[in-house]
């Protein structure tokens, strides 16, 4: 945990990325508060705290659904707008008493390569918003994924999703409640393509085309072997599922 030396709640993103750009402060955007998470490397002083913004919705977005930076775990394992599959990592990402504080946005800047839920955004085609001084822009949660430097000087404002098409998960755990070793959660789309996303196969979660190809990090609850292993066969499993469903 970085040491805090001074707190700031903003009650617009103008003001936010004023804070955030100070020169010679180092500072840390605070959305549930259930981590930190100084731009992975830097030590943060200073903390930016985004509740007054007003980004806490779930809402309908041009034939897709919104999930506010600030909406909780929580409102989207409740929301009807939300497909089942995303629903279901969100209840399972976060023991209950966090999931009324850890929200979507410290979601996707976490990164978390174990986090079913992100996989259930990659295979929902999940687009991020991100604003910086030089305006407002859309990025692939997979490309930030990727490369999270991207997010470095702008602010997660939201989350949208695509709705359509048909998805099917599994997973494997140590116990059924444990988080899983490896997840995937799959979709068809409308147009027949199938997307798959894994957790628990790289240090983030990310689609997948080829799971024998994997070389999933090793660690005490499963070997690289192992977690490939698993990812083979969980993928045919929620391919069989999709098929029963199409």
């Amino acid at each position: 945990m970085p040491r805090i030396s001074a707190y700031h709640r903003p009650v617009a993103i103008s003001e936010a990325l004023a804070l955030l750009h100070r020169p010679g402060v180092r500072s840390v955007v605070l959305g549930g508060g259930t981590s930190v998470v100084p731009q992975r490397t830097e030590v943060a002083t200073e903390v930016i705290d985004l509740q007054a913004l007003g980004l806490g919705s779930v809402s309908p977005a041009a034939g897709r659904v919104a999930l506010g930076a600030m909406a909780t775990l929580d409102m989207v394992s409740e929301s009807a707008l939300v497909p089942d599959a995303v629903r279901e990592s969100a209840r399972r990402e976060q023991p209950s008493t966090l999931r009324t504080l850890a929200t979507i946005g410290g979601t996707v800047v976490a990164g978390d390569g174990e986090s079913e839920l992100l996989a259930a955004l990659l295979a929902f085609d999940a687009d991020v918003t991100v604003v910086t001084r030089d305006g407002s822009q859309q990025r692939r949660l997979d490309d930030i994924l990727a490369d999270p430097s991207v997010l470095h000087g702008g602010i997660v404002t939201a989350v949208t999703i695509e709705t359509s098409g048909v998805a099917a998960a599994a997973r494997t755990g140590r116990t059924p409640m444990d988080s899983p070793i490896v997840a995937v959660v799959a979709r068809r789309r409308p147009d027949g393509s199938i997307v798959a996303a894994m957790s628990g196969v790289a240090t983030t979660a990310r689609v997948v085309e080829d799971p024998a190809g994997l070389e999933p990090p090793g660690d005490f609850r499963g070997s690289t072997e192992y977690r490939r292993m698993l990812a083979v066969e969980l993928v045919a499993r929620v391919t069989t599922a999709l098929e029963v469903l199409a």
